[in-house]
């Protein structure tokens, strides 16, 4: 990949038919205050077919720009650029992202700073949206430290995500979902990143492999995470290193497309990394509630039928779900059992599935 050779950091975007989107973001990382850091920029065009590919060209001539034939998802989007970086750290950040000038560079030297063992730091991530307190009767988002109404005038952010924690019941959920940005400072420690924002060491890419391209999209952060605990590595959380992020710009959340990604590739995760026990529990319990809700008399259709798709897709990708489990299992330095006992019950406000 031409340049990436000599950088010290790799910043990939995916984009998927979001022409302004990617454009904003861009001009945020040529805002970043890089502190000697030779930063290259790659962005994936997912086939979006609206110009973007022309649109980057002419604002930013000086980020490569990679076009995929098909859409590719998330996870496939990263890997094609993936596949050919080769500086140390690579940077993956949303097109409905905008970091701060120095996200970048504190993020970097965070990894650098880290233990070995480190494979990745993931950012600090605010939701692009203001709030301010819900008077009563007005309609809100519910967080930990109160009831919000998106306000541009408000003087309150929120958190989007500060690293992904997994939880005894198989969900993935954002740490610090919807609270206070300025009263949530939570350990460095997590269990995993989340991909609107993170710095990830290329040697442990290549130890443990890329994204799973199954996934598509959704969990397919908390998988590589799982995998690169498997193998023995950490991931940590920078608190410095700020970006604001339009969350579900691109797939609008309690869609059909987002509840069969969020449904199906939960169960590929846990048939592929977790113990059999809770891997066969979650799938088991997701026949079930199927069924349930099959037969009540106000069930819906809608969801039934995208039920009834998880489960023909699952079954479908079974075969090489465990194949991989298989491969993952032999290289693992650390045990299954091991990695689970970092898996945390449900919250009683529970959260947003990674």
């Amino acid at each position: 990949m031409n340049g990436v050779a000599t950088a010290d950091v790799t910043v990939v975007v995916v984009t998927w038919r979001a022409r302004a989107l990617v454009l904003r973001c861009l001009e945020g990382l040529a805002r970043q205050e890089l502190d000697g850091l030779r930063m290259h920029v790659v962005v994936v065009d997912n086939d979006s077919r609206d110009g973007t590919a022309e649109a980057v060209h002419a604002a930013h001539p000086e980020v490569q720009v990679v076009v995929s034939d098909v859409n590719r998802g998330f996870a496939g989007g990263n890997n094609l650029a993936l596949r050919a970086v080769d500086s140390p750290v690579v940077v993956l950040l949303n097109n409905d992202a905008v970091p701060e000038p120095t996200f970048v560079a504190r993020l970097v030297g965070h990894l650098r700073a880290a233990a070995p063992e480190v494979a990745a730091v993931t950012g600090r991530v605010l939701l692009a949206d203001r709030f301010r307190p819900a008077a009563d009767g007005e309609s809100a988002v519910v967080g930990p430290d109160g009831r919000w109404v998106a306000d541009p005038a408000g003087d309150v952010l929120l958190v989007n995500s500060t690293g992904n924690v997994l939880r005894t019941d198989g969900y993935g959920v954002d740490r610090g979902w919807l609270a206070r940005a300025d009263g949530h400072h939570p350990p460095r420690e997590v269990f995993g990143f989340c991909g609107a924002g993170v710095a990830l060491r290329t040697d442990a890419l290549r130890d443990v492999g890329l994204f799973d391209e199954d996934f598509f999209l959704y969990y397919e952060d908390s998988d590589l995470s799982w995998r690169l605990r498997l193998a023995g590595y950490r991931v940590e959380y920078a608190q410095d290193a700020v970006l604001h992020h339009e969350h579900a710009a691109s797939t609008r959340e309690g869609s059909d497309l987002f509840r069969f990604h969020d449904w199906r590739n939960r169960l590929l995760l846990l048939t592929k990394d977790a113990t059999a026990r809770r891997a066969v529990a979650a799938v088991l319990r997701f026949v079930v509630t199927t069924a349930s809700v099959a037969l009540r008399r106000h069930g819906s259709r809608g969801e039934v039928r995208v039920r009834l798709r998880v489960l023909a897709s699952y079954v479908r990708l079974l075969p090489a779900m465990l194949a991989r489990r298989r491969t993952i299992g032999r290289r693992a330095r650390v045990t299954r059992a091991e990695v689970e006992r970092l898996l945390v019950p449900p919250a009683p406000s529970g959260g947003l599935r990674a």
